[in-house]
């Protein structure tokens, strides 16, 4: 991700210090993490209550399927753990939200310096993605930025790292 950043900002990020504008711009891509995360319960749950009802309204049909569902306590066992197993991954996600989300409110300034070079991959699901590579340091975008970063110049980015995310706080272009 990119942010629009002044040259107060830049000087900051220099100092080896993060502005305070750029503190709250981090702190509420932290919220707005766990709260796109929140959003979805209410779907989980939905799915959870329908996917379980056709289940056991297909299986209480008639006679035949009911004995087959009751035949052997494991497809019971197999039902009911569904549910936990669901709330599980859900859980985990939501650990994955917090801990990124901490991440982003407590930022540690990294910098990336080096040679710019780009890569691109394409997928059918996702799209194109874009990949800068700043030394050794790799940056995701989804559009294509080398514009802003040539290739073959040399730059020294700052950025705030959680879990899978880079998010770019200011750049300079080096001689």
């Amino acid at each position: 991700m990119f942010y629009e950043f002044t040259e107060e900002e830049l000087r900051s990020n220099q100092r080896g210090f993060i502005s305070p504008k750029q503190k709250e711009f981090l702190n509420h891509y932290g919220k707005s993490l766990i709260q796109s995360h929140r959003s979805g319960w209410p779907v989980i749950i939905f799915f959870m209550v329908l996917g379980g009802g056709i289940i056991l309204g297909m299986n209480l049909s008639n006679e035949s399927t009911r004995r087959a569902l009751f035949a052997d306590p494991i497809n019971l066992v197999i039902l009911c753990a569904s549910i936990p197993t669901i709330l599980g991954v859900y859980g985990l996600g939501a650990f994955w939200a917090r801990r990124t989300a901490s991440r982003f409110r407590e930022p540690e300034l990294r910098v990336a310096e080096g040679a710019i070079r780009w890569d691109d991959e394409y997928s059918d699901s996702v799209g194109r993605t874009y990949f800068l590579y700043v030394g050794k340091t790799e940056f995701k975008f989804a559009e294509d930025l080398s514009y802003t970063f040539p290739i073959g110049k040399r730059a020294r980015i700052f950025y705030c790292e959680g879990s899978q995310i880079k998010l770019i706080l200011s750049h300079e272009l080096l001689p």
